[in-house]
């Protein structure tokens, strides 16, 4: 599937909102963005909201590390790279994955089975949001955008999940982000194999493959709301762009 501009913004957009810790703000924020408000997932190590258009679509959106909200849990699980395996030679990365079952099977409560399923995060929930193969229906999964994660799994789970991350997964990169390249020691943990959206400080964006990526040292660059707001100057210039009927 093609992504266009303004459904990758959305996505941001929700992304940025799952941070948001006060339940009753949560509520108001995603509302804003013009969703039905379903319920906040928060314990020690996760964030996550679910909410729904008025066409149907489930949204999962899942908090990364919540450093700034002195969330410690967060950093140690962004900390613990050993290994868990999946099965069929499938690995992931033990601190991001632990807890995920529970997560994914508070938002399978909420919106029941044959829910049409549009899944992201920042960071560290865009880590966990790559693990959504693992717990929800992949055919359920009708999209699946990740901001700003860190490598996520060994080449053999991509493989094995193919059928999505070949057609329906999109990771946006941003600038010269450091963390893109965490665990950075490990020669095993990979991204996606697919290209992905790399965004430029000159308001562009580039399509690349992983393997290309050159690394980076930002910390600065690694920022949900910095990627909020180029892809609303690229979704503004698309709009203009568009020819008057």
């Amino acid at each position: 599937m093609s992504f266009a501009i303004p459904d990758v913004l959305a996505a941001a957009q929700r992304a940025s909102a799952a941070y948001v810790m006060d339940p009753r703000a949560s509520q108001d924020t995603f509302e804003a963005l013009g969703y039905a408000w379903h319920g906040l997932y928060q314990n020690a190590d996760h964030q996550a909201v679910v909410s729904s258009d008025a066409c149907g679509r489930a949204y999962l959106s899942i908090s990364g590390t919540r450093f700034s909200d002195g969330m410690a849990g967060d950093v140690f699980d962004d900390l613990d790279d050993s290994w868990v395996d999946v099965g069929q030679g499938a690995q992931v990365l033990k601190g991001a994955y632990d807890g995920c079952d529970d997560l994914y099977a508070w938002a399978q409560g909420i919106m029941g089975p044959g829910a049409w399923w549009h899944v992201e995060g920042h960071s560290l929930g865009g880590w966990r949001g790559r693990y959504a193969p693992l717990f929800l229906p992949v055919d359920d999964i009708s999209q699946l955008v990740t901001f700003e994660s860190p490598k996520s799994a060994n080449a053999a789970y991509y493989a094995r999940f193919q059928s999505l991350f070949g057609s329906r997964v999109l990771s946006v990169v941003n600038g010269h982000d450091i963390f893109v390249g965490f665990p950075w020691l490990s020669g095993a943990a990979c991204h996606p194999p697919q290209d992905w959206w790399h965004l430029l400080a000159d308001g562009t964006y580039s399509v690349e493959s992983p393997a290309t990526w050159p690394g980076g040292l930002e910390l600065d660059d690694h920022d949900i709301t910095l990627v909020v707001t180029r892809l609303t100057a690229l979704a503004a210039a698309v709009t203009a762009a568009k020819p008057r009927p």
